[in-house]
């Protein structure tokens, strides 16, 4: 499955940098800085050829996963991070179609936006040997019925209440780094909602197609979201969903741009 995935995501890579070539697809726009109270363009970003890359770099990491199967943990770890980036990138791309051209503010939005899936990824690894259960004792090894009758385990003490085998299993609800990591993920798309919205109200609002990626690349971030919520145990917790928002990016920017 994961390498279907990689072939899909190479695939598009291929597809998308062709039709930004024949379509002479322009850069989105430039980077700016406040470097002695003004504004300096420091970088310009074509996002076309961004969305190329994500699409690259996605197939790259389900390639390494997919080598590395048997090792669930070390599979979630390289998942989490992949998609961290993938994710980070990709709302930095949509701020910046969204009009947000700043250096620090775009920066910002990276890092909180891959520090948000990187503790879905804790989340994992902290939630997942707990939702088990304690360990079990193995079975005794049968015996005569004539033989003795084991002694009845006494029930643990006040003393000895917090030495339960269920105590490790405490970290649930908000309290979960799942529940952080909503906390932090929403921050970046609350930005982008301020400047769609203030583009329209000083009359400069952004594409009908700006529009349609920004909500569809948010809708399946939720979702994955979700997703490593209710299955932190799994190595391939986002499953398809990156697949799908890195797709509707690259093809969302096509379109916007071409």
């Amino acid at each position: 499955m994961r390498l279907v995935r990689a072939g899909l995501y190479l695939v598009q890579a291929i597809v998308v940098g062709v039709v930004i070539t024949v379509t002479a697809m322009p850069a989105t726009g430039e980077v700016t800085a406040r470097l002695g109270g003004a504004d300096v363009a420091i970088a310009t970003v074509h996002a076309g050829w961004a969305a190329v890359v994500l699409l690259a770099l996605g197939g790259l990491v389900d390639v390494a996963v997919a080598r590395i199967d048997p090792l669930a943990t070390r599979a979630r770890l390289v998942t989490w991070i992949g998609w961290s980036q993938l994710s980070g990138v990709a709302v930095f791309l949509i701020a910046q179609l969204n009009g947000i051209t700043e250096l620090t503010t775009l920066v910002a939005l990276y890092a909180l936006t891959a520090g948000a899936v990187m503790m879905l990824a804790l989340d994992g690894a902290l939630v997942a040997p707990r939702m088990a259960g304690p360990d079990l004792e193995p079975a005794p090894a049968h015996t005569p019925a004539s033989t003795h009758t084991p002694a009845p385990t006494p029930a643990p003490t006040s003393a000895h209440a917090s030495d339960a085998p269920t105590a490790p299993r405490g970290i649930r609800g908000l309290r979960r780094p799942a529940a952080l990591a909503a906390v932090i993920g929403i921050v970046p798309w609350g930005l982008i909602a301020f400047a769609q919205i203030g583009g329209g109200i000083v009359g400069d609002p952004v594409g009908v197609w700006t529009r349609v990626v920004t909500l569809v690349v948010l809708a399946l971030s939720i979702a994955v979201s979700f997703r490593g919520w209710f299955r932190p145990a799994d190595a391939d917790a986002p499953g398809i969903l990156p697949l799908l928002a890195t797709s509707a990016l690259a093809w969302g920017v096509v379109a916007a741009l071409g």
